[in-house]
């Protein structure tokens, strides 16, 4: 198996040395590492990023309240639910009972009536007593049961009634607090629902604010690796004519730009916002930096090798003054072997396959590193 450059290392996004980038519309992600540690000064971006991370768990801690609350609620209306059922329930009994009241009191009164206009009972018991007098006696013995027995059944259901009232109106004070109970749940949940809303509005404010300072950090990195590239290629000439003035052959930069150049850059530029993976070399899913610069070279019909390192080896080395979109430049981590590539697309940038948890972007050509430019 043969051995990649970009192999057995971290990934070239845990080095100490070039440029990350994150792609976007709206500005260039850019980040100049430094070789060897830095001093500790103040940064506004962690500082920011430390207060929304705090607002962020105040959020997590209101939702959670938030479910709480709304469990609670839940739960009391339900209960709300049950002595309503409860309530009606013992509202119908009491309507029976107040029926069954109402029927004792007509058949009694109709008991009391029938004898008053017959002067018989309605049990038959005056063809059992033949003596007008003892017929008598025996209606108002019958009226006198009768007229108890109905009273008795009265005062049952009096009673019964009574203590149905009586649980109604237990049942309708459970009922008035529980939804005093509920009211109060509901007005919790709402007021901590509009917490989290301010927070979230808090931490967007925030998050902006952490936007911003990235973006003006992001603009002053370009702009000074910008300015570091000039510095190279100002340098760069400047040795070339000293080079001619003395005499000493100039350095060859008539090496033929590909015809494929211009089609490599528009395939390298399809696959923008492609996420970052080592070893990967799968159009619209992922790419790792050589991956890239191979299968875009590859869609304008031209065969390079795998690796950073064997691309540096295969390549025409041209000076970065010579650079023309579709040329390889390489960089490596302060040793002798080439650890990243991108490819050239004008202006001072290249398009590049930057690291772990990145995207396939647009970058100013960073110096730290910098190794060279090669042309296939």
């Amino acid at each position: 198996m043969l051995w990649r450059a970009d192999e057995g290392r971290q990934p070239w996004s845990s080095r100490a040395s070039g440029l990350r980038t994150l792609a976007g519309a709206a500005v260039v992600v850019t980040t100049v590492l430094a070789w060897g540690p830095r001093p500790a000064v103040a940064d506004p971006i962690a500082d920011a990023k430390a207060q929304a991370a705090q607002i962020e768990a105040q959020i997590e801690a209101q939702g959670r309240r938030v479910e709480i609350l709304s469990q609670q609620f839940e739960a009391a209306q339900a209960q709300l639910q049950q002595l309503g059922a409860q309530i009606d329930r013992a509202q119908a009994q009491i309507a029976q009972t107040t029926a069954q009241v109402a029927t004792a009191r007509d058949q009694l009164r109709q008991e009391a009536v029938q004898v008053y206009m017959s002067g018989t009972t309605s049990t038959g018991l005056d063809t059992l007593l033949s003596s007008p007098g003892e017929q008598a006696e025996v209606v108002r013995e019958y009226r006198s049961v009768a007229g108890a027995q109905v009273s008795a059944t009265i005062d049952r259901l009096r009673s019964a009634q009574n203590a149905l009232a009586l649980q109604r109106d237990q049942l309708q004070a459970a009922r008035t607090q529980q939804q005093a109970t509920a009211a109060q749940l509901e007005s919790s949940r709402r007021q901590a629902e509009q917490a989290q809303q301010a927070e979230q509005a808090t931490l967007a404010k925030v998050q902006g604010q952490i936007a911003q300072l990235i973006a003006q950090q992001q603009a002053a990195q370009a702009a000074a690796a910008a300015r570091a590239f000039q510095a190279r290629l100002a340098a760069e000439r400047a040795a070339q004519e000293a080079a001619a003035q003395a005499g000493h052959a100039p350095v060859r930069v008539d090496v033929p730009v590909p015809s494929g150049a211009p089609g490599a850059v528009r395939a390298a530029e399809s696959q923008l916002g492609v996420p970052y993976q080592w070893g990967a070399e799968s159009p619209g899913v992922a790419f790792d930096c050589s991956g890239l610069t191979q299968w875009a070279w590859a869609q304008a019909g031209v065969s390079i090798p795998r690796t950073a390192e064997a691309q540096w080896e295969a390549s025409a080395h041209i000076p970065l003054t010579a650079l023309a979109p579709g040329d390889l430049v390489f960089w490596n981590d302060g040793t002798s072997t080439v650890q990243h590539v991108a490819m050239y697309v004008g202006g001072g940038e290249v398009i590049q396959a930057p690291h772990t948890g990145s995207t396939v972007s647009y970058a100013p050509i960073w110096t730290n590193g910098l190794v060279g430019a090669g042309r296939v």
